[in-house]
């Protein structure tokens, strides 16, 4: 079998050491970094005294401030008094919903629309016709009121053609003659009411 040769130690050749000479070695720092910002400083302090470790005071005041609250920080967390680092955050979150109704005036306030917006379809203070209820003799006073007072808000507007507006007025002049008959028959009723008293 081949066996390698081991390498001899290499040998450490020291300088004779002289008895009357005696040698001293100091360590000396000559450029350090703020242990705060990082920034270049020289440690040596202004006469006696420990070596610079911040570059200035304020920086020594937050070093110590970070890690005193660090070491509160761990010790409350120790002690159950704090939450650790992982720990999520836990909320309770409540949900409140609004709803505001609106509730409409069933009168709607005067004023001149095109149409059926004049005024409301049925008046507010009268009672809902009954849909048995039967259809025959005349048309309510109310009622013709109303469809005339919507006529004249449209016709206004625009919403009738020339020959539909001559319809319109036709049937409101019938109305009005027929109207000053029955006014001049009534004044005529009561005036032989009133020569049959005296004689």
């Amino acid at each position: 079998m081949d066996h390698t040769p081991e390498e001899p130690p290499a040998e450490h050749h020291q300088e004779p050491v002289d008895p009357d000479v005696i040698e001293t070695v100091r360590t000396q720092a000559i450029r350090r970094t703020c242990g705060w910002c990082g920034k270049g400083m020289s440690p040596r302090a202004k006469g006696k005294g420990r070596p610079r470790l911040y570059c200035s005071p304020a920086h020594r005041q937050r070093a110590y401030e970070v890690r005193t609250a660090r070491e509160r920080l761990e010790a409350d967390q120790a002690a159950g008094r704090a939450r650790r680092d992982d720990e999520p955050v836990r909320e309770v979150v409540r949900e409140v919903v609004t709803r505001t109704r609106v509730v409409r005036s069933p009168i709607q306030s005067p004023g001149y629309y095109p149409g059926d917006r004049y005024a409301p379809p049925q008046d507010p203070w009268e009672p809902a016709k009954s849909p048995e209820a039967p259809s025959s003799g005349p048309p309510r006073a109310r009622e013709l009121q109303r469809l005339l007072t919507r006529a004249a808000a449209a016709i206004a507007q625009g919403e009738y053609s020339p020959s539909e507006i001559e319809r319109i007025t036709r049937g409101t002049s019938q109305v009005e003659t027929a109207a000053n008959r029955y006014h001049e028959w009534m004044k005529e009723t009561l005036t032989g009411r009133r020569r049959g008293k005296r004689h």
